[in-house]
């Protein structure tokens, strides 16, 4: 999956103050399989990313 996507959208990033989950690996993780994947973070909740993400789609999908 993460060899052939655009973009890696990781979600819910309100919660990481309650979970163990690391960001920073997790991109690397995806830059690893896919060199120069773009990765955004994004709250639905908080509003954080969703700018970016809409400008990616538009720019991608159109």
């Amino acid at each position: 999956m993460f060899r052939s996507a655009d973009l890696v959208l990781l979600t819910k990033i309100d919660l990481l103050p309650y979970v163990d989950f690391d960001v920073a690996r997790c991109a690397e993780g995806a830059r690893r399989a896919r060199p120069g994947v773009e990765v955004l973070e994004v709250s639905a909740t908080r509003g954080d990313g969703l700018p970016e993400w809409y400008t990616w789609v538009r720019a991608t999908c159109t």
